[in-house]
């Protein structure tokens, strides 16, 4: 079935649209609500997006309007977020809202300010990590929660099973900002040159991701820093790495970068915190590096890891090629939206009986299939396979 959707965002702290995505670059939250809006549109859903956006205009068949114009709201599907600032949603009380759902998009584990979170059918999680925040925190009902990983632009990338001409083996990539992990990274880049001096590190993001002002970030041999970038050049200079570095103590409530570098085939070693042993199995796709970060035994192993497996290239290009199809495309988690809408709005709330799949081993709770795999109604869990 076709939606009339619209997605309200009254974040200030940044004028975007998708241009400024590929042009520009920015974060995790404006990238996941931009994208989604565009991959639904592209499936046939009549997309509007309020936001901070430069003026009234249509992009690709998404219709941007600037979130103050947002008066009377008849939709089919509602989708309120905010991922920036004060994380304030109180102009949303304003607001007249007629939709046949109504659904709450976030982004990290705080709830957002000046709502009742009540007013929503759903409240969309990134992860298995924030669901568990949320019922244990909020005091959400997990019935009323769907997990939805997000996804990666698939077509910024020219990997896929065969092996980009040109990455360079002794390659490390580090993007995001300096908060998450830069410093275990360059840690990381020294101990590593102590014994091949080909090492060098690339720093991708920086302060400005967030708003900030910028600031170099330098001064050790084989370091280079770029900066923020558009996301689609982006995506091309880290198929040219070998490695990329997410060795942190921050719980990432999804991990946009590390995604994005899996499907740019990179070796991935992170740490087992937020939401990352989600997407990470080790030995297969990637690599969880247990530990505190600044410790160095946590370092030996990560350099131990990097070291070992351009001794084993076999193993490495296994690595890769699991890594570059390991994250969902947009357009997968559009169609899984799509999906959890038509269950949601048959008037049953209730699984479909013509595929039994056993049940959630959290709770016991029916699956539901959708493009992205299976997701539990009781507990609002999310799992790819039966496997998992």
């Amino acid at each position: 079935m076709k939606y009339k959707v619209v997605i309200y965002c009254p974040d200030q702290h940044l004028r975007y649209n998708l241009h400024t995505l590929d042009d520009q670059g920015v974060g995790g939250g404006v990238t996941a609500r931009v994208r989604i809006a565009h991959a639904l549109a592209a499936q046939g859903h009549a997309v509007t997006l309020l936001g901070n956006c430069p003026g009234n205009q249509t992009i690709e068949g998404v219709r941007y309007v600037p979130y103050q114009q947002a008066g009377e709201i008849e939709t089919d599907l509602f989708i309120a977020t905010t991922s920036g600032g004060g994380l304030d949603l109180s102009g949303l009380r304003e607001i007249d809202v007629q939709a046949r759902l109504q659904i709450l998009m976030v982004h990290g584990i705080a709830p957002p300010n000046g709502i009742d979170l009540g007013r929503f059918d759903y409240i969309y999680a990134l992860s298995n990590f924030v669901r568990d925040r949320i019922v244990n925190q909020w005091g959400i009902k997990a019935q009323d929660l769907f997990t939805s990983h997000h996804g990666v632009q698939y077509d910024h990338y020219s990997v896929l099973d065969k092996k980009v001409s040109g990455r360079d083996p002794f390659g490390l990539v580090y993007t995001g900002h300096p908060s998450k992990g830069l410093d275990a990274a360059l840690n990381i880049l020294q101990l590593l040159r102590q014994t091949e001096p080909r090492f060098s590190l690339h720093v991708y993001g920086g302060y400005r991701l967030w708003g900030e002002n910028e600031t170099e970030i330098g001064g050790l041999p084989g370091l280079t820093y770029h900066g923020l970038i558009g996301q689609r050049e982006l995506a091309q200079k880290i198929q040219g790495y070998g490695f990329a570095l997410n060795i942190q103590e921050r719980e990432e409530p999804f991990g946009m970068a590390l995604a994005e570098a899996l499907r740019a085939g990179c070796i991935v070693l992170a740490s087992p915190v937020g939401a990352f042993p989600e997407l990470i199995q080790h030995g297969y796709n990637g690599f969880l590096v247990p530990g505190n970060p600044s410790e160095d035994q946590t370092l030996e192993d990560a350099t131990g890891i990097v070291a070992g497996l351009l001794k084993h290239t076999g193993y490495l290009d296994f690595i890769r090629r699991n890594a570059a199809v390991s994250p969902l495309s947009w357009s997968t988690v559009a169609e899984t939206w799509t999906g959890h809408w038509d269950w949601a709005l048959d008037g049953s709330r209730s699984a479909p009986d013509k595929l039994k799949l056993g049940h959630c081993p959290a709770c016991g709770g029916e699956w539901l299939a959708l493009a992205d795999g299976l997701h539990c109604m009781e507990c609002g869990r999310y799992q790819k396979s039966l496997l998992a």
